[in-house]
């Protein structure tokens, strides 16, 4: 059993010990004031239609009541049922870079890291929506499908590393395609791709990868990680931290990576997106939600989910019914049954 209203179970857990407290010493101070003026059988013969049976019943129904209304209130939900999720949105899929120029500290702790906590407030934001997660460097690939479960692609974000895609590189062109491929769609609407990199491609086409996008009523918003001025990328023991040397080039110099705006806002507005910039956690992941949230959605239908079924109207009936029997129960038997019983 659990409980739809948790935090109001701690009114059923004082609740109930206390009725039932109440009931008891109320019995008691009763009984005791009645027998201080006469016995339990002299009240019988002298009160007109007097049944102790029927002030019992009247007192257990209206216990059953008080204690069926206190197991109602926090909602018991008992079992559960499957139900197809459909709801209004968009189909939003997110591409982050894994190439080794993401492993740059302009970005505290690094680009990577960065990049990963906008998303995930991102995915955050976007509930609702159907999400999914590619993830590229040299190549492309798509980690999760289009799904409307929010939590399933923050789990599989979490698993993303540097070293995800074992060929080396940035291709924008390959993760814009992966992704027109990921969205399963022939419609030139409802089509979310949001491309989070530092817009260093150093192979592919992106402009054309964007202009096939924009084709395919595919919107793309770019979210530009690291800082113009960059900074050299660092390679670190994965199991302390320490920096091993810095990563270099054919010639054996220092890799100097730096933020590449003017890529990503050229693949933005050939789209009919917005270019965005994460430097140091200045994002603003609202505005991006709310121009998402803006557009054009339809109805979606995700997975099937286990919902709980909710039992409380079945304790908020015997509430009731118990309290309207004890009302509609006379404390006294009718006048026949009641001189019947002292001939």
């Amino acid at each position: 059993m659990s409980f739809g209203e948790s935090r109001l179970v701690i009114f059923l857990w004082i609740g109930l010990p206390l009725v039932l407290a109440g009931a008891f010493f109320a019995h008691r101070r009763a009984r005791a004031a009645r027998e201080r003026l006469m016995s339990v059988a002299l009240f019988a013969r002298l009160a007109e239609g007097f049944d102790p049976a029927r002030l019992r019943w009247k007192a257990a129904l209206v216990l059953l009541g008080l204690a069926s209304a206190l197991f109602a209130l926090p909602r018991p939900q008992i079992g559960s049922e499957l139900t197809e999720v459909k709801r209004r949105g968009l189909d939003v899929i997110v591409a982050l870079d894994t190439s080794r120029s993401m492993l740059a500290e302009d970005l505290r702790p690094n680009r990577l890291d960065a990049a990963k906590r906008e998303i995930q407030d991102l995915f955050g934001l976007l509930r609702g929506n159907r999400l999914g997660l590619v993830s590229f460097a040299g190549e492309s690939f798509a980690n999760m499908p289009l799904t409307l479960d929010a939590s399933a692609a923050s789990l599989f974000l979490d698993g993303i590393r540097v070293n995800s895609i074992p060929v080396p590189g940035t291709n924008l062109e390959k993760a814009i395609s992966r992704a027109l491929v990921a969205f399963h769609s022939e419609e030139r609407r409802f089509k979310v791709l949001v491309l989070v990199t530092d817009g260093e491609s150093h192979d592919g086409d992106a402009i054309e990868a964007a202009k096939k996008a924009s084709e395919e009523g595919v919107v793309i918003f770019t979210i530009g990680v690291g800082t113009p001025d960059g900074g050299t990328v660092p390679i670190r023991d994965e199991d302390t931290g320490v920096l091993k040397e810095n990563l270099r080039d054919r010639e054996g110099r220092p890799v100097f990576s730096r933020l590449d705006r003017n890529t990503l806002q050229k693949i933005a507005a050939l789209t009919g997106g917005a270019y965005y910039e994460s430097s140091g956690g200045s994002l603003d992941l609202e505005h991006l939600k709310e121009t998402i949230a803006n557009m054009e959605t339809r109805e979606l239908s995700g997975r099937e989910a286990r919902k709980p079924i909710e039992r409380y109207p079945w304790f908020a009936a015997l509430a009731l019914a118990a309290l309207l029997l004890e009302a509609a129960l006379p404390e006294r038997r009718g006048k026949e049954a009641a001189w019947t019983g002292r001939v």
